[in-house]
């Protein structure tokens, strides 16, 4: 028996779910066989891009889950922006605070610098023989290849007392302590040693935070060697004596 085609479209989503009783099943089955158009219009539904969505529309709890589902979509996709901007914010604050506080940006003039030195002969500020060196807090320099069991302490008059050994005495016999004086927070000094001579580059303070506090306007570093000048090197190679002896 032949149905007309409309008949078999309408069965054709039972037949797809495997829903429909066996008589239906066979007439569908033998009229797809004979009719293209038929055929063309289950392949369609069958796919995902057909049937599944026609029945979707056509469903009004699929409208429904649909719906909340595009809403949730759109929460999480708010809520995902929200934490996105705020971790951008978080992190805009943390470099702009380094920058602004931290990083060493700005160049201090030589007009708001003072430098002056002082050397001292390392043998004539021992200050406790080695077998009475005590536990202490003291700043301590050893080598690798040094005996820790010789070490003496050595009271430096602007730095404290700190621990060396007695072959780095023997081998560097001066301290030098250099003192950097400004108005300006000096959170980096750029410079070499080369001989007897440290050779600074430049003077950086940040770009905010420029003014000292008083216990940050005088700056103190050691070098153990003997240093008989200090010079500031321009960018054109110009130099500019600031301390000799």
């Amino acid at each position: 028996m032949t149905y007309p085609c409309g008949i078999i479209r309408d069965l054709l989503p039972l037949y797809i779910d495997d829903v429909c009783n066996e008589e239906s099943k066979q007439a569908v089955h033998n009229h797809l066989s004979e009719c293209e158009k038929c055929r063309s219009c289950y392949k369609a539904m069958k796919s995902t891009e057909g049937f599944e969505d026609k029945r979707s529309d056509n469903s009004e709890d699929s409208k429904m889950a649909s719906s909340l589902k595009n809403v949730k979509n759109t929460i999480n996709k708010r809520i995902r922006n929200i934490a996105l901007c705020a971790v951008a914010a978080v992190l805009v604050v943390i470099v702009g605070f380094n920058l602004l506080f931290n990083a060493a940006i700005k160049n201090v003039s030589l007009e708001d610098i003072t430098v002056s030195a002082n050397v001292y002969s390392l043998a004539e500020l021992i200050e406790t023989p080695a077998d009475e060196v005590p536990n202490s807090e003291s700043v301590t320099i050893f080598s690798d290849e040094n005996d820790i069991s010789k070490a003496v302490q050595v009271k430096i008059p602007e730095l404290g007392t700190i621990t060396l050994t007695e072959d780095t005495i023997e081998k560097c016999q001066y301290a030098t302590v250099i003192s950097v004086g400004s108005e300006y927070f000096l959170r980096t000094i750029e410079s070499e040693v080369k001989d007897n001579t440290i050779y600074i580059t430049a003077f950086k303070t940040t770009l905010l935070n420029s003014k000292a506090l008083d216990y940050q306007k005088q700056i103190y570093s050691l070098e153990l060697q003997e240093i008989n000048r200090i010079v500031f090197v321009e960018s054109d190679g110009t130099e500019n004596v600031l301390w000799s002896r």
